[in-house]
């Protein structure tokens, strides 16, 4: 789960976007620009809602039953940034690799399960990120798709 969570810290989409840069130019070309936009809107969104919302993270709340198993990123639990993140990308890629759509929503989805695990997040805190991301995501897509 350690694994799983570091999987979605930033530099892993950026390693996804050089890879897909090499591999298959012509794609790139326009799931890039789609790509840094939805992840625009979801950080602007996720950064103006965890102001707001200011939750405390799981093992901050409840110390004696929740351990932090990984550092966060940042000070507050709601939305969940990684599980964001992680379904836009599984969006985005699905889009242009209908055929790996399930992989894809598997990775994103065990990205989302391992930060509950890790004692960061709370479930609703990744179901909300997923939300955030798919909705990120489409906007990007219907934009420049």
């Amino acid at each position: 789960m350690l694994a799983a969570s570091r999987l979605g810290d930033p530099w892993s989409y950026g390693v996804i976007g050089l890879l897909i840069f090499i591999l298959d130019f012509t794609v790139s070309r326009i799931l890039l620009p789609i790509s840094l936009f939805s992840f625009l809107i979801e950080l602007s969104a996720q950064t103006f809602v965890k102001r707001k919302a200011k939750r405390m993270r799981p093992f901050k709340a409840l110390p004696d039953e929740i351990r932090m198993l990984v550092k966060p990123l940042d000070e507050f639990s709601f939305p969940s940034g990684h599980a964001a993140a992680a379904f836009i990308m599984a969006t985005v890629l699905r889009h242009f690799y209908p055929q790996f759509g399930i992989p894809f929503y598997l990775g994103a989805s065990t990205i989302g399960v391992s930060r509950v695990y890790n004692g960061v997040h709370y479930p609703s805190d990744v179901l909300f990120g997923c939300a955030l991301g798919i909705g990120s995501a489409h906007l990007g897509l219907y934009l420049f798709a």
